[in-house]
């Protein structure tokens, strides 16, 4: 295994980011293309100057634990970047008021892939581990996701992971409403409900 390596899955390694031109051009590219952020919206950043800072300001101080933060995604047999996943608390969400999201003890999963990674399986192999690795911890609730409701894609790893479909909400902006799906500790309720 790499040394930067901090979780692998059977066909992925997924290693923290680093506030380097090289880590910041990998998404820099990825949000550049229209296709990707389709269902995400225009939030990609100017330049690749401003994601190094985003990757330092951001993504590098929530590398508390084992499988949380921003993570890097790589083929192994090729070792293409794929993209990134993500495990962060969950009040951390641009509309975490509107989805209820309040526990600090919530987890959100997100996900971002390449195209030339798309209904390959790879975003639930890796989805399940994080999730898997989220609630090993006794002091996480549960773990939650959001997508917009005509990403169906984005929601049936969601589903295949194991994480159960709680409600749908409004969001300022959108016409059409996010779908909200929850993964929980016994007898723990997801947020909001």
């Amino acid at each position: 295994m790499d040394p930067d390596t901090i979780l692998e899955t059977e066909r992925l390694t997924l290693r923290r980011f680093t506030d380097t031109d090289a880590d910041a051009e990998l998404v820099f590219e990825l949000d550049s293309d229209p296709e990707v952020m389709r269902y995400i919206g225009p939030f990609t950043l100017p330049s690749v100057a401003a994601y190094r800072q985003r990757i330092r300001d951001v993504w590098l101080p929530q590398y508390t634990h084992l499988g949380r933060g921003c993570l890097a995604t790589f083929e192994k047999a090729s070792r293409a970047f794929v993209g990134w996943f993500f495990v962060r608390p969950s009040p951390a969400y641009m509309f975490a008021a509107e989805a209820g999201w309040t526990r600090s003890s919530d987890l959100e999963l997100g996900y971002r892939l390449r195209r030339s990674a798309w209904g390959r399986g790879l975003a639930t192999e890796a989805s399940a581990t994080l999730v898997r690795l989220a609630l090993a911890d006794p002091e996480v609730t549960c773990v939650v996701a959001a997508a917009l409701i005509t990403n169906r894609a984005s929601w049936r790893v969601m589903e295949k992971v194991g994480m159960t479909h709680v409600r749908d909400f409004a969001i300022p902006g959108y016409a059409d409403p996010r779908v909200m799906y929850a993964a929980c500790r016994d007898g723990c309720n997801p947020p909001g409900v």
